[in-house]
């Protein structure tokens, strides 16, 4: 027997961070919110899995604070447990390892520049505080460090960070204006590793929602949007069962969207998701039941585009005594490569700052294509102002949110900040029923 809906004020279609953000932002305002998740579980790419005490992410997940996401959680009363990297990490070259010069000591007493890039780095870092990150949003990465980093160590080191930074080799294409933003707020803001994986996060978002009243309804597959002539009507659950709505946010990966809306034939939205450019990574965590060494524990190699990190010294990710290990190596869209050599490479970077990690392995995860992002604001679409905003066109109640749309921020700040605007724009439309849920058809 089908489950009966009663009409509502707004469907969400995903669970994930950004859905349960719109949600409880429209549900905390009166309105009538449903919900719905295909899986069984509320996440989607910050679902955590746990192992004898060890909490997987999908991959490596941090908090980069004092954006759109850390707002987000304020204003949704969402708090979280968390450890900060420690101040010393170090850079990998030539198979050797070398402090990273990250304040004007570390520049002074490093091994891994000349007196020559020494002033260089200075130089790059006076540049640096200068920069308007919406002036370069048109300038590739790899052009603005070719303009401020002209000295080849100093470029080596900073095209390093950069490709960490934006998640992407690929910087000859992506906007300077992620680079420069994320590296600006990075030493302004600490990175926040969060306590007991980015479960923890979906959990506080979803208890905010359903305080709010959102009705959450997970293992629910919706099949597409049902509208007349442009206006919403509802979602279409692949049961048959229609949930009637005054409008709908879809909150999902861009093809899933993009399956939603006239069965992948609404040609706007289609131009919208195949012009994006999706950000990979590959993954190897590593579960050990010792940490071979406490003093290597996040390293930047300055060789391949790999890094690493030991999260769990710095966050409750392991149980005691274990270690839980990141490594991910930035792939580039239009250069692939092989994800068995990917994952070698993973491992020789394990071998080199973790030597011994094999003989205490309890679990390894290897994600070979993860989507970090949905896509990679690149300069020739004008860096963030490049994405689709919330509104899909052709439709008056429809929208979208996620780390792929709007014109604010990167990867979770940018979910969180279109999952806010969408919800804003909502309330002010003044369609919706406050305090009760919105008439509607029933089917």
């Amino acid at each position: 027997m089908k489950p009966r809906f009663t009409p509502t004020g707004v469907v969400v279609v995903g669970g994930g961070m950004a859905g349960l953000s719109a949600a409880s932002f429209l549900a905390r305002e009166g309105v009538g919110v449903t919900l719905l998740e295909k899986a069984p579980i509320l996440g989607g790419r910050a679902a955590t899995r746990s192992f004898e005490g060890f909490s997987f992410n999908r991959g490596i997940h941090a908090i980069y604070t004092g954006g759109a996401a850390s707002q987000v959680f304020k204003e949704l009363d969402v708090t979280y447990g968390y450890g900060m990297p420690p101040k010393e990490t170090f850079v990998l070259q030539k198979g050797a390892l070398h402090p990273f010069p990250a304040d004007p000591l570390g520049i002074l007493r490093t091994g891994l520049l000349s007196a020559g890039d020494k002033a260089g780095l200075i130089r790059f870092v006076t540049a640096l505080s200068l920069a308007k990150p919406h002036a370069v949003a048109h300038m590739s990465v790899q052009e603005w460090l070719k303009r401020h980093a002209q000295r080849p160590q100093v470029y080596r080191l900073m095209a390093a960070a950069a490709r960490t930074l934006v998640y992407s080799s690929a910087l000859e294409l992506v906007s300077a204006q992620v680079f420069v933003e994320r590296l600006q707020r990075s030493l302004k803001h600490p990175v926040h590793y969060v306590d007991g994986g980015w479960q923890t996060l979906v959990a506080a978002l979803r208890d905010a929602a359903e305080q709010a009243g959102t009705r959450i309804v997970s293992g629910a597959h919706a099949q597409n949007v049902e509208h007349h002539e442009g206006l919403v009507r509802g979602v279409r659950l692949s049961d048959g069962t229609l949930i009637p709505a005054s409008a709908v946010i879809i909150a999902t990966k861009p093809q899933d969207a993009l399956k939603l809306v006239e069965g992948g034939d609404h040609l706007p939205l289609r131009q919208v998701v195949d012009g994006l450019l999706p950000g990979q990574l590959a993954c190897l965590d590593v579960a050990l039941s010792s940490l071979p060494s406490s003093r290597y524990t996040v390293v930047q190699d300055l060789d391949h585009p790999q890094f690493m990190s030991v999260q769990s010294l710095y966050s409750h990710l392991a149980p005691e005594g274990g270690a839980l290990i990141h490594t991910f190596k930035q792939l580039d869209p239009v250069h692939p490569t092989d994800p068995r050599e990917d994952e070698r490479e993973l491992e020789a970077l394990l071998d080199v700052a973790q030597p011994g990690w094999r003989d205490v392995l309890v679990r390894r995860q290897y994600l070979p294509r993860i989507e970090a992002v949905s896509t990679l604001p690149t300069a020739a679409q004008g860096g963030f102002a490049g994405r689709p905003g919330p509104e899909v066109p052709g439709f008056a109640n429809l929208y979208m949110v996620g780390d792929w749309i709007g014109s604010e921020d990167f990867l979770v700040d940018a979910s969180m900040a279109s999952a806010r605007q969408a919800a804003q724009i909502l309330l002010r439309d003044g369609s919706l029923s406050r305090g009760k849920v919105a008439a509607g058809s029933r089917s």
